[in-house]
């Protein structure tokens, strides 16, 4: 596992590993976050834009720079993952934000202890038990568990 102490760098590292993840443009029936693009949805572009001080325009539109502010500081710096010296645990954190929010993604983190297997074993169960809640999100289960593998795999690989 890999351990950074510059926040550039693991943000940029990040960014490249989040990006392969997340696709461009979806609007599925079943997700309950609406459209998307680079992973950002509906709502969270709207509140950037009118935070900004922008006019507000479908997340279709989304520029990647845009994202990557979007990212750092709603994310990244919001999850407390800038704070963290070990880049796996911290991209871990980052990528349970995205996709759970900022709260959730928090929350399993503390959970965890700092345990990597822990905090990937209590993301797997985060997903089960959204599928039992509410059984129209199966349709995302075996993407969510390819989502937590790739994220596995990049970890183990010294993320490179």
């Amino acid at each position: 596992m890999v351990t950074c102490d510059n926040d550039d760098f693991n943000f940029k590292k990040a960014m490249e590993y989040l990006f392969n993840v997340e696709g461009g443009y979806s609007n599925h029936k079943n997700d309950r976050g609406g459209a998307t693009n680079f992973g950002i949805t509906q709502k969270t572009y709207d509140y950037y834009r009118k935070k900004n001080k922008l006019a507000p325009r479908s997340v279709k539109q989304i520029e990647k720079t845009e994202a990557i502010k979007i990212y750092y500081e709603d994310y990244w710096v919001a999850s407390g993952a800038n704070k963290i010296q070990n880049f796996s645990l911290a991209l871990i954190l980052f990528d349970s934000c995205v996709n759970h929010g900022v709260s959730v993604g928090k929350s399993l983190y503390l959970k965890s202890a700092g345990n990597v297997d822990l905090f990937l074993q209590l993301r797997r169960e985060k997903y089960k038990s959204i599928v039992e809640r509410n059984p129209t999100q199966k349709v995302f289960y075996a993407g969510w568990l390819n989502r937590l593998k790739k994220l596995e795999n990049y970890i183990n690989s010294d993320c490179n």
